[in-house]
């Protein structure tokens, strides 16, 4: 085989030797060399580049190995590909040695088996896969799966939360509808009645309670903020234009109204105060002073004097009176 590889027309070539150990089986002893094993330690002169096939490093000649530059092992691993380990000199042991090896994983290209024939009749043992096959196949689809399922869940959830918060808030705003009052006044009442302070009624005192929000207003501290009740609200009552202060307007506890600019001002008291939809009738306020009866209780007793009314009471010492219950 090495005498034809030193012809000329073969100089340079790329030989590649298929089952490599029936040429260069492995030799025992310190027996002579044989000619073609020691043509490779020359076959570098002849610009020849050779690629040796075999099933292990353990049964070729030992001389062989000494020569070979470039170690790549092929095996099949549990995943269903290839891996793919390469050294910079031949290994006897390609398990140990595989820990200092580069490493790599490929695919089996099955288009490739067209292309040359390796045996009459192949017989190989079924190929047990790794569990890291099964979940990297099958891991996604079952997160997947279950992400979908939490998901769908943590939807249904949040729109039962929806329209239970929904409900509650038609039925609030109901019941908002009925109790609102229809005086301003009391409508402010209510509401400074209703908030009490965060704490409760008996929560713990704290040095934050004592110290007022506005710092010239002592009864804006908190610990007042459950008995601070809106009793009536600041509005214009009458201005004045005249004397050493201008133009000021007034509220109905005769407290200076500072937020009217002065020229509006004159014009309120040249041309009197706008319409003030707040303020009760006359009918309102009757009504409201009117004594109720207590269902169940005694009935009010009345005084009255004779049938014709007096036009002073200073004059009723010479009329009979007498008592209706």
């Amino acid at each position: 085989m090495y005498e034809w590889l030193k012809w000329e027309e073969n100089i340079g070539s790329l030989v590649v030797f298929d089952e490599v150990q029936d040429l260069y089986p492995k030799r025992y002893g310190n027996g002579k060399m044989p000619p073609n094993v020691s043509f490779l330690n020359v076959h570098g002169h002849y610009g020849i580049d050779m690629i040796f096939i075999t099933q292990s490093p353990k049964i070729i000649d030992l001389n062989l190995k000494e020569v070979v530059n470039k170690h790549i092992h092929i095996t099949a691993n549990q995943m269903g590909g290839l891996t793919r380990l390469e050294w910079n000199e031949a290994v006897t042991n390609t398990t140990s040695e595989a820990k200092r090896a580069v490493s790599s994983v490929h695919k089996i290209n099955e288009e490739v088996f067209d292309y040359y024939k390796s045996a009459e009749v192949h017989s190989h043992n079924k190929k047990v896969r790794s569990r890291w096959w099964y979940v990297l196949v099958f891991g996604p689809v079952v997160v997947l799966f279950m992400l979908s399922i939490v998901g769908y869940m943590g939807w249904r959830t949040y729109q039962g939360f929806k329209v239970k918060g929904n409900a509650e808030a038609q039925q609030q705003q109901q019941v908002q509808s009925v109790i609102e009052p229809s005086n301003p006044v009391d409508g402010i009442t209510q509401a400074t009645q209703a908030a009490t302070y965060p704490g409760g009624e008996n929560a713990n005192l704290t040095p934050e309670m004592f110290v007022p929000t506005l710092a010239e207003r002592p009864e804006s501290k908190p610990l007042y903020n459950g008995v601070r009740q809106v009793r009536q609200f600041e509005r214009v009552a009458a201005c004045i234009d005249g004397g050493k202060s201008g133009c000021a307007c007034y509220t109905d506890q005769a407290t200076k109204v500072r937020e009217v600019q002065e020229a509006l001002c004159r014009q309120y008291a040249l041309e009197g105060l706008p319409f003030n939809p707040y303020k009760e009738t006359s009918q309102d306020r009757s009504a409201q002073q009117q004594p109720t009866m207590a269902e169940g209780g005694s009935r009010a007793s009345v005084w009255t004097l004779d049938s014709e009314a007096k036009q002073n009471l200073a004059y009723a010492h010479d009329a009979p009176f007498r008592h209706n219950k």
